[in-house]
Order: structure tokens, then C-alpha cells, then sequence
């Protein structure tokens, strides 16, 4: 087994590579549901229904979250056709975050959308919340509900149609909920599961894209399980599969069921899903170029998948072939440059045109251009927090 010196967490790389000390905040007393408030007008309260491909060649919004201790807060901006971001304000969760530095949560979707992009969920680690809010035509938010998590200390959420689970990291627990009309979550009786004996780390959670299989990978034990969801949305107990590398961490999964799963030593795995749960090697810890890759996100039409090596502030891109092969963009250099200091964590598509990556060490959000070979060209950042202050998450469509 590797030891916890072998398995650190991707927060302490980053610490390390930037000789910034990361800290956790004790947390306020949550504020009460009914006194949510936000910098910016909220949207109409009827939700808007959008078709996800339609919505990729139009106008849209990007997500990012504040994770304060004393109040946490969802900071989204307006997304042009072209990319350009506007600011639309920092709309209150009720909850509160754990604030520190740079990756306090150590997780990747702690903030997301559903796929009609008219919800939107973010955790309140601090105060061991979910919280949900309607997304208006022009992305601005407003409050609809917010509930415990089933668990301590909440990092990552995965929805599939009206289904969500939330990752409890504190106490290695996963509990569902239902996703009603108006964004409305209500808890799913006895659907709170453990990870298996010895989970330590567990960092992120996501849906197979036919909704049959939730996935969860532990960084510390370096282990990934994978649940059966039933037909009334609960869960089987997990299938547990080592992870190929060390300390994995970030992951998305192809069109075809296939985990792509970063490893914080400076690699990619990608992993074929057999009908048992079990997983096993197709591509197997291919290079980043990089320190720290701790996020993966794929392309909507499941050709590129991209990683942010945060201790490098470079962005590293892979073409994906149908058996879930990675071959990489730029094998002699990075895809893609955040600029220095920038410690790019949490990172979003929009279709096949856009990446968007939350660079805590800067506190902006940064902008890439995809190319039709997957190749990037970097936008301008546009400001969205104070550097290095615990910012998390990020969303987009």
C-alpha cells in the first residue's frame, strides 16, 4: 500500500510548488434559507428549458464558488457567443464554505449544472449542506432550496435527469436526493451509502452517462468504487478497483462509459467499465507534462480530454479514440499556459468550443479556444475573487 507521503494530497503539491501554506477555517453558524441574498438581480423564478446542444452555440454562463467560512457564495458570470465573460455577481448559498487557500475541498465538481443548464448545485462543506438554485436566461441565480447532505463535510455532486448524489469526504459517505421542478431537492430515504472499509480522500463523483453506474474516486487510498444505481435511484454496494497510478484524484467518463482519472504524480489513466464494476487499464498513466494534474474534463463530442497540471499552471490535452485510447495533443509541450502563479484546479467545456479553468492562485477565471485538432488559445483572464482564498468548483455551459 503507498504511504500517506506518496498518496499527498493535491492541495499540499500545490503549497509546495508555490511555497503557500494551506489552512482550513473554522466556519460560521450556518445563515438561515430565508435570508439568501446576492450581488446581482435574480433571475425569474420560472425555469427556462434548454436543449444542451442548442444552448452550446449561444450565449450562457460560468460558475465558480467562493467557499467562504463565513458565508458561502456562487460567482457567475454572463458568457457571450465569443467566450467573453461579464460579471453577474456572487449569489449567497445560505451555507457556509471552509475558506483556506489554494484546494481546500481537494475535489473537482463541488459546483454543477444539469444537463438542461436551468439547475445549478454547490456544496457547503462548512456547514454540511447542498444547495440548489435556478438558473435564468441571462445565468444569473436564484436560491430554490438547500438541505443537509446526508453527511459531514460535502466536496462533490453528480446529477443525472432528476437524480443526485452528493460526496460526503468527511465521513466517506454518498447519499441521493431527487431534483424536483423549480430545482427543488428532497432527500431520497435510505439512499445514504458508505465507500468501502479503508476509504480515505475521496474527491469526486460522477454518473455514467447512462445513469446506470455512480463512480467515486478516493485519492488517499488511491481507489475507485463503482456503485449500481437501482431503479428507484439507490444504490448496490460498491465494486472497488485500485487505481493504476498514484493518488488518483479528478476524473470525467466518455460517451462510452470509459473513467479518464488524473493522477496527482503527473499522469492520466483511462479505465474500461466491465459489466461486473470492475475496471481495468486502456490507456494507462500517460504524462501530463506536468505537476499536480488534479481535474479532467471531456469535450462534448468526446474527442478531447483536458487536464489542468496545477503546481505547472499548464493545461495538457489528449485526443480519445472509440476504445478510449489517449494519445497526446502536444507531446513536446504544454496545450495550454495559465501564466504563472495561476494554479489552474477546477476546469469546464461549453460543447467543443470553450474551456474554462478556475486559477486560484491568481483568483481569476481563465478562457481557452479549442481548435478543431484540440489544440488552445488562451483568452484574457477576467477577475473573479480574491487570490488564493479557498475559491472551488466551476461550471459551465
Amino acid at each position: 500500500m503507498q504511504s500517506r507521503r506518496d498518496t499527498f494530497l493535491c492541495a499540499s503539491l500545490l503549497a509546495t510548488a508555490l511555497a503557500l501554506a494551506a489552512c482550513a477555517d473554522a466556519p460560521d453558524a450556518p445563515s438561515a434559507l430565508g435570508t439568501a441574498s446576492s450581488s446581482a438581480a435574480s433571475s425569474a423564478p420560472a425555469l427556462e428549458r434548454r436543449s444542451g446542444d442548442e444552448s452550446r452555440n449561444r450565449p450562457g454562463a460560468v460558475y465558480t464558488l467562493t467557499n467562504a467560512a463565513g458565508g458561502n457564495g456562487v460567482v457567475a458570470f454572463h458568457r457571450a457567443e465569443n467566450g467573453a465573460l461579464t460579471p453577474l455577481g456572487t449569489f449567497a448559498t445560505g451555507g457556509n464554505g471552509v475558506g483556506g487557500t489554494l484546494d481546500p475541498l481537494t475535489s473537482q465538481f463541488a459546483v454543477v449544472l444539469n444537463e438542461s443548464h436551468d439547475a445549478l448545485f454547490a456544496v457547503d462543506a462548512g456547514s454540511d449542506d447542498i444547495t440548489s438554485f435556478r438558473v435564468g436566461q441571462d445565468g444569473a441565480l436564484t436560491l430554490a432550496s438547500r438541505l443537509s447532505s446526508g453527511g459531514t463535510r460535502p466536496n462533490s455532486i453528480a446529477v443525472h435527469g432528476n437524480l443526485l448524489y452528493a460526496l460526503n469526504s468527511g465521513d466517506n459517505t454518498v447519499s441521493g436526493f431527487r431534483v424536483g421542478s423549480g430545482a427543488q431537492l428532497a432527500a431520497l430515504p435510505h439512499s445514504t451509502r458508505s465507500l468501502s472499509q479503508g476509504a480515505d480522500g475521496a474527491a469526486a463523483i460522477r454518473f455514467t452517462p447512462d445513469g446506470r453506474r455512480l463512480i467515486v474516486v478516493e485519492r488517499v487510498s488511491n481507489r475507485i468504487d463503482v456503485f449500481a444505481v437501482r431503479e428507484d435511484g439507490r444504490l448496490s454496494d460498491p465494486v472497488v478497483t485500485p487505481g493504476n497510478g498514484g493518488a488518483s484524484f479528478g476524473f470525467d467518463i466518455t460517451s462510452r462509459n470509459q473513467p479518464i482519472v488524473s493522477e496527482t504524480q503527473g499522469s492520466l489513466t483511462s479505465y474500461a467499465l466491465a459489466s461486473n464494476r470492475t475496471l481495468s487499464p486502456i490507456t494507462a498513466s500517460i504524462s501530463t507534462g506536468g505537476n499536480a494534474p488534479c481535474w479532467v474534463i471531456i469535450t462534448s463530442d468526446g474527442r478531447f480530454a483536458y487536464t489542468t497540471n496545477s503546481a505547472s499552471a499548464t493545461l495538457a490535452g489528449y485526443a480519445v479514440d472509440a476504445a478510449g485510447h489517449l494519445t497526446s495533443l502536444t507531446p513536446n509541450g504544454p496545450t495550454g499556459d495559465s501564466g504563472a502563479g495561476a494554479v489552474p484546479l477546477d476546469l469546464d467545456h461549453v460543447g467543443n468550443r470553450f474551456i474554462y479553468t478556475l486559477e486560484a492562485g491568481t483568483g481569476t477565471i481563465g478562457t481557452f479556444a479549442i481548435a478543431a485538432d484540440g489544440t488552445l488559445t488562451a483568452r484574457p483572464d477576467v477577475p473573479a475573487g480574491t487570490p488564493a482564498s479557498g475559491m472551488q468548483g466551476l461550471a459551465a455551459f
